[in-house]
């Protein structure tokens, strides 16, 4: 096999995550046929948050009991284990049967965004780092331009069934591009679960994860269900909310080229703090413009742009925190980020159905001004370690 460049294996890995990236959002796309089919909002909620509660328990659980194996090949196992997953969820005869696929494909899934990081992050010195993170994780912010819409469009087509079919094919294609292009031969490093704990429990990385979870709890809040929140609150029908979701999706990717760019000049912190700080008044005007169809528009743009700087901003802060620890540190801001999207998404699902969609962007504000003050908590103890670190070595 010849050996690629580095650039062009992390746009071949960052089709990895497109693959990921669609398996968790499309079910969001799909969510009006299914309640047409006969589920209940809050059943179709389910579906995006029992896979992402899924990854985030396996994610870091994998690290400990495979991480240490070829990370190229276990990319592979996870994608076909997505793909497999998401057939019988096509072929689902009930509800049931259709919630535990979710479980297998989300089995799949916890092991693909953190090898694909993890191989990324190898190829480049680490002033490079931050710029390989974004790349990779840009297949991720391109499924959110083309997932959403197009599961809107197929499953009003063709039925929600279809929208898994397409899910496989992804994934199956994915893998075979990564076995027949991506030469990498290595493994990461052997863990236990006391490790593990060490991580969770040191001061700055675990506040520095608690981030991911609160800010991702609050975008997911919102988003899962973004299409009810446009027809219902906002008048939009079906091809407008498919328009509207298509220009999110347009900007999350011109978010994530942004990042790319800004991580070469800024630091990790500034541009977190950027991108929490501007979904503040975002969510505010979600929750207080006037009811047209027209008038979340703007709020949603710069929702998307900044939220797909906060992504790889926040991959390469926790790598930056345990540099010696890459993959489990991914792996677990992976599974805080599941973790939100399943919190996220089963709260929105209770809060909807309890006092309406309306009420949604007002928690998220709430959850992102935590993500906030956890971010100033772990920046501080960052700082303190450093502080100690320096006293001991000239000690």
């Amino acid at each position: 096999m010849a050996r690629l460049s580095a650039p062009l294996v992390l746009r071949i890995l960052s089709i990895c995550n497109f693959a990921l990236g669609s398996a968790s959002l499309a079910v969001v796309g799909a969510q009006a046929s299914m309640v047409g089919s006969g589920m209940t909002v809050a059943q179709a909620a389910e579906l995006v948050a029992v896979f992402a509660l899924t990854f985030s328990i396996g994610a870091p659980l994998a690290q400990v009991f495979i991480g240490h194996r070829r990370r190229r090949d276990v990319l592979i196992g996870g994608l076909l284990v997505l793909a497999f997953g998401s057939v019988l969820c096509a072929v689902a005869p009930g509800y049931g049967w259709l919630l535990a696929a979710r479980v297998l494909a989300g089995l799949g899934a916890t092991v693909v965004a953190p090898m694909a990081s993890s191989i990324g992050v190898g190829l480049v010195p680490p002033e490079r780092q931050g710029h390989a993170l974004a790349v990779v994780f840009s297949g991720i912010a391109i499924s959110s331009v083309l997932s959403v819409p197009l599961a809107i469009a197929a499953s009003a087509a063709f039925g929600w069934r279809v929208v898994f079919v397409g899910l496989a094919v992804l994934a199956s294609a994915a893998a075979l591009l990564v076995w027949l292009t991506v030469d990498d031969e290595s493994r990461g490093v052997r863990l236990d679960l006391r490790r593990l704990l060490r991580a969770l429990t040191h001061s700055a990385t675990g506040t520095g994860l608690a981030v991911i979870f609160l800010q991702v709890s609050g975008y997911f809040v919102t988003y899962t269900l973004i299409t009810t929140l446009l027809r219902d609150r906002f008048g939009a029908d079906t091809a407008t909310a498919s328009g509207i979701m298509f220009g999110f999706g347009i900007l999350g990717v011109a978010g994530n080229w942004l990042a790319q760019r800004l991580a070469l000049r800024f630091g990790a912190n500034r541009l977190l703090y950027a991108a929490m700080g501007t979904m503040l008044p975002v969510f505010l005007a979600l929750a207080v413009v006037p009811a047209y169809w027209w008038a979340p528009v703007l709020p949603l743009l710069v929702w998307a742009l900044s939220q797909d700087v906060f992504y790889p901003s926040q991959q390469r802060r926790v790598v930056e925190l345990e540099p010696e620890i890459r993959g489990l540190v991914l792996a677990l801001n992976s599974s805080g980020l599941f973790a939100g999207i399943a919190f996220g998404s089963f709260l929105g699902g209770r809060i909807a159905q309890a006092s309406g969609v309306a009420s949604l962007p007002l928690v998220s504000l709430l959850l992102t001004a935590l993500a906030l003050a956890a971010l100033t908590v772990s920046r501080q103890a960052a700082r303190k370690h450093e502080v100690q670190a320096r006293s001991m070595r000239a000690a």
